[in-house]
């Protein structure tokens, strides 16, 4: 898509748009374009509501926009919230309506598996009991007919969880989107949202629930922009539903606007792409402008005897890059946790490179942030609990997300300390990095999933073997159709350069050795990348390849 298209499609005039935009064709530029055009359509007294999934997501769409309008604007016209945040909000100002007092605890995500854990008895599956308590709350209805759903299922943990949360008063993370989409539904209520919201701007539609969109829909009817990406729909699992979605916004928008232009990955890159957007049937994408890219990028296979072989190369070619380039990003994603234990532990005992594991509260920029600005405004005599309360108080109370990870953080931190005077050196020591910078320079270590949005100028992906990519939990036919869309958002990451490995040989838990089959998509995506090690060797180091 060139410039003027760009132009086009964001003065598109229509009252619901629907945008089909493949990965690194310029989604979050897209959306922080439509944010600055639509300004001077809504009125003085409203705002536009930006809605995306993940904390790192919001952060990146709010630099975004904010950079595009100025801060001031941004401030003034603009809220980015998740959508368990915008629920959040919803429920805490006006729940009392259904009964709900204003000061509930807020949940996290980890308030339902510590449930489940206390009311949990010989015999009981705490997975299913999850799974049934989950679905239940995936449509606007009330207690009792929730737990008229978990009766029928005859689960008998999820009935307790469900029958002590109702007594003890309390909220799950899931309550807040259900209780949201009932609130949205009274008139007089969302009236309220569509007055105060002008315009409202949709990220990832794909990963919708019926329940999310409903939600968008009620908080705001003019001025409603969706982009996404059907065939980067990888959360299923966690109640997206794709299909339903898509299908209700081509009824609601009409055709989509198309974008085709990678502005994000070189035509090295785009060759590897290429070849797994044809596995799902998508057209190719093309290099906004090719000949910015030094030997048009770098993309590699490599296949190593053992996992722990291919987790050192993987480290020493990163600190390859990063001493040719301090400000370089990396990116190394797995599809499964287990998959990069060899590679976190080869980092942990190796020194020269700094990286950042996200799922650790206590390596995330802000959370680090937030607990040095807590800890430094106390006296040193306060106790460990005083901390945890003043870190949660810096928390946005409708930001259930972020309040989690401080709650993660300290007891992380609690393990490890027996007074004031331990944690405040422990965490004065923290690595301070921008909490605003959207990807810090250096390695990140990351599952595929926490990966979704974010981009970085190399990508490893190591072990693309049977069973991890894909992975072996991938039963049904639709399952299976996931895990090609996995990929193809993990290899979507890329920026200059790609590297994708597979170890001939693990390591059980047991700790015997086992040998790996490749995976069915290894041939074609080795074919597809076009450098020698010794190639990409001399590309890093910017040499030339020795006889």
């Amino acid at each position: 898509m060139t410039g003027a298209d760009d132009q086009q499609q964001v003065s598109a005039s229509s009252s619901n748009v629907l945008v089909i935009a493949p990965p690194g064709c310029g989604k979050t530029e897209h959306l922080a374009a439509r944010a600055e055009s639509l300004v001077s359509e809504i009125l003085p007294h409203q705002k536009i509501l930006a809605l995306t999934f993940s904390n790192r997501a919001k952060q990146n769409l709010s630099d975004r926009i904010s950079a595009k309008m100025g801060r001031d604007q941004f401030r003034k016209y603009v809220t980015v919230r998740n959508f368990h945040g915008h629920a959040a909000e919803i429920v805490r100002s006006h729940g009392t309506t259904l009964g709900i007092p204003t000061s509930f605890d807020m949940p996290t995500k980890r308030t339902l598996p510590v449930a489940l854990a206390e009311h949990a008895r010989d015999g009981d599956d705490p997975k299913v009991a999850n799974a049934l308590l989950s679905n239940s709350k995936r449509a606007a209805i009330s207690d009792e007919e929730v737990m008229q759903l978990l009766v029928q299922a005859g689960d008998q943990l999820a009935q307790r969880v469900e029958a002590g949360r109702i007594d003890a008063g309390q909220i799950h993370y899931d309550d807040l989107l259900r209780h949201a989409q009932r609130l949205l539904q009274n008139p007089v209520l969302s009236n309220l949202y569509k007055q105060h919201y002008g315009a409202v701007l949709v990220d990832e539609f794909q990963d919708l629930s019926v329940q999310q969109l409903e939600i968008a829909l009620n908080s705001c009817d003019s001025r409603r922009i969706f982009v996404g990406d059907p065939l980067q729909g990888i959360y299923s699992w966690a109640g997206a539903q794709p299909t339903q979605v898509e299908n209700h916004l081509r009824e609601l928008c009409g055709e989509p606007l198309q974008m085709s232009t990678s502005y994000r990955s070189s035509p090295a890159v785009l060759n590897v792409l290429n070849v797994a957007s044809s596995i799902l049937g998508a057209a190719n994408l093309t290099a906004a402008n090719p000949a910015a890219w030094r030997d048009g990028g770098a993309a590699a296979a490599l296949t190593f005897d053992t996992g722990t072989g291919e987790a050192a190369y993987v480290h020493a070619a990163s600190s390859a890059i990063m001493k040719r380039d301090p400000e370089a990003t990396i990116g190394v994603i797995v599809r499964g946790g287990w998959r990069r234990k060899p590679i976190d532990a080869h980092f942990l005992s190796t020194t020269g490179v700094d990286f950042l594991r996200w799922d650790l509260a206590l390596e995330d920029p802000r959370i680090v942030e937030l607990l040095q600005r807590a800890v430094g405004s106390l006296p040193t005599d306060t106790p460990l609990e005083g901390v945890r309360v003043a870190a949660e108080n810096l928390v946005d109370p409708h930001d259930p997300d972020t309040l989690g990870m401080i709650r993660d953080a300290m007891d992380d931190l609690e393990e490890s300390c027996e007074d004031m005077e331990t944690l405040r050196s422990i965490v004065s020591n923290l690595q301070v990095r921008d909490p605003h910078a959207p990807i810090q320079s250096g390695v990140h270590l990351l599952n595929a999933h926490t990966g979704k949005g974010q981009q970085f100028d190399w990508v490893f992906i190591p072990g693309l073997e049977d069973f991890h990519i894909p992975s072996g939990q991938a039963k049904t036919p639709s399952e299976k159709a996931e895990e090609e869309r996995v990929l193809l958002v993990m290899l979507s990451r890329a920026r200059h350069g790609i590297i994708v490995s597979r170890a001939n040989q693990l390591i059980s838990k047991a700790g015997r050795p086992y040998p790996t089959r490749q995976s069915q998509w290894w041939e074609s995506i080795a074919e597809s990348c076009a450098m020698s090690k010794a190639e990409l060797k001399a590309h890093i180091l910017h040499t030339e390849v020795s006889a």
